[in-house]
């Protein structure tokens, strides 16, 4: 007598249904599904945006004198403006002569 099994049983339906939530709960908790991450990334491009046509209207803009040593003895003050952003997760500044 040849036996061939045609169906799953009901064991092996459990096994491949446990497998796959593991595998989609995997996939939504890792870093790629991450809300904080995804909004930084966007607050990231725009500010690069920003800075790529100049505007520095929702940074913060103050002057700086500093101090440049050329060859260990020579030393110049320059003063520049310092455009700063800053929240809970990022602190972005660029310095602008």
């Amino acid at each position: 007598m040849n036996l061939v099994k045609n169906s799953f049983t009901l064991f092996e339906t459990l096994l491949s249904i446990t497998i796959l939530i593991i595998i989609i709960s995997g996939f939504s908790n890792s870093t790629y599904y991450d809300e904080k991450a995804i909004n930084n990334s966007k607050i990231l491009n725009d500010l690069e945006n920003k800075f790529t046509i100049n505007d520095f209207n929702s940074f913060s803009t103050s002057n700086i004198k500093i101090t440049i040593t050329k060859n260990h003895n020579q030393k110049e003050e320059i003063l520049v403006k310092k455009h700063s952003f800053e929240n809970d997760e990022l602190k972005i500044f660029k310095y602008e002569k």
